[in-house]
């Protein structure tokens, strides 16, 4: 699934959820599925994710099939803020 999003239409794309929280849940509407695409405003491309071990803001991190992050120094992607064990969040692009 992809979506293009602001704050406009939801939760920040910054925002990371503790483990067990729901992005939105609205008539069993839930969160995205660990894996879906969404868009900034920016441009930059985010990616739905799960991280098992903390992630400090502006870590670079890599995303396997599955919707898992793990810090890697070649990762594609980014945390845009911290990420606490067991977190959900938009992970980002490196690059547009």
């Amino acid at each position: 699934m992809t979506i293009r999003t602001n704050p406009s239409l939801g939760p920040s794309l910054d925002t990371v959820l503790a483990p067990g929280d729901a992005w939105f849940d609205v008539a069993g509407n839930v969160s995205p599925l660990y894996g879906d695409v969404a868009f900034d405003g920016s441009g930059y491309k985010r990616v739905w994710a799960t991280s098992a071990a903390a992630l400090t803001a502006g870590a670079a991190i890599a995303i396997d099939n599955s919707g898992n992050a793990t810090a890697s120094t070649g990762g594609a992607y980014t945390a845009p803020i911290a990420v606490p064990a067991g977190g959900s969040f938009w992970a980002q692009a490196a690059a547009i």
